[in-house]
């Protein structure tokens, strides 16, 4: 961190000057040089480790005080939780944040030597809300601690499947688009506002919250959502997108995953079949949503349709629980 510090100290003045253009770009005027090396730097397999090290560190330090701050607003509605993201995890999302950092980030990130930010969950905390019909009463508590300074929200991400209700409606996101606060370099800026349709399915709110100038995650989520969130993850590791932690899965779960990602990479290889299992993941979405929304028991869920192979049912991605 000493050494980031040092260069951004070094480069803050040629930043805000005339000639940053010419040290953030080439002469062609959409390539970045100082801006793409930095990404590819941090990328390598030593600055991730090292840089996941940091985050993991600057995580550890805020989840005290964020859990007094979010437990209180969560606990009558229902389950709290928060974790801190392990680092080898962290490490394997890191090439994924460098690829996403926006020019405006860099600069913010270098002029004052803080790239533990780069992601926004190595603490990370949610609440499984009893009812879908109390999401307003959590929306007006994070909006008051939002304007009491208590957080900074910087982003909502509104994820739903197709036809799925989302859990925040848009008088809602309405508000969050007319909230401002102060970045890190003391800029201000509207909260940003997210609200897409995912094609697998996933039904989720997120939120990016700075709580002692540390980004943080915040999620919402329903009792049965959140049960199949936490094994549907395991699709987006089979397809080489994470970096799953199998150490609490037993030698029967392990071997019951390889077998599922052999099968899952071919359908997802091909345009026809990777459509009909996202439609089939959001229908398990749907049908869960809807479940908790009308106060019924835990649905029984189907198998793949035709043409997916079964041991890709969601009755097997459950097996995957620890």
């Amino acid at each position: 961190m000493a050494n980031v510090a040092k260069i951004g100290g070094l480069v803050t003045k040629a930043l805000k000057s005339s000639n940053a253009r010419q040290l953030v770009y080439s002469t062609g005027g959409n390539r970045g040089i100082f801006f793409d090396a930095f990404k590819e730097f941090n990328s390598r397999p030593h600055m991730a480790k090292k840089l996941s090290k940091d985050i993991f560190a600057a995580s550890g330090k805020v989840k005290a005080n964020a859990d007094a701050i979010l437990k209180p607003i969560c606990d009558d509605l229902g389950e709290f939780g928060s974790r801190l993201k392990k680092i080898p995890k962290i490490n394997g999302k890191i090439p994924k944040a460098m690829s996403e950092l926006t020019l405006d980030e860099f600069k913010e990130y270098l002029m004052l030597g803080k790239v533990t930010n780069l992601m926004g969950d190595g603490y990370g905390a949610r609440i499984i809300i009893n009812n879908p019909k109390d999401v307003p009463k959590l929306i007006k508590r994070l909006i008051n601690l939002h304007n009491e300074g208590k957080i900074k929200i910087s982003l909502v991400e509104n994820y739903r499947g197709n036809n799925i209700n989302p859990y925040i409606n848009g008088n809602f996101l309405r508000q969050f688009e007319e909230l401002s606060y102060k970045s890190i370099e003391g800029l201000e800026r509207h909260v940003n506002v997210l609200n897409k349709v995912k094609k697998a399915g996933y039904t989720r709110a997120n939120m990016d919250i700075f709580i002692n100038g540390v980004k943080t995650e915040f999620q919402i989520g329903g009792k049965y959502t959140t049960r199949f969130g936490e094994v549907e993850h395991y699709l987006y590791d089979m397809r080489g997108f994470g970096n799953p932690d199998l150490s609490k899965l037993s030698s029967e779960q392990r071997q019951l995953f390889d077998l599922m990602k052999e099968k899952y990479i071919l359908v997802a290889k091909n345009k026809k079949t990777d459509k009909i299992y996202n439609d089939y993941l959001s229908d398990i979405w749907n049908r869960l949503k809807n479940a908790e929304e009308k106060g019924l028991l835990f649905p029984e869920l189907p198998d793949p349709t035709e043409g997916i192979p079964k041991i890709l049912s969601i009755k097997n991605l459950f097996k995957l629980d620890h």
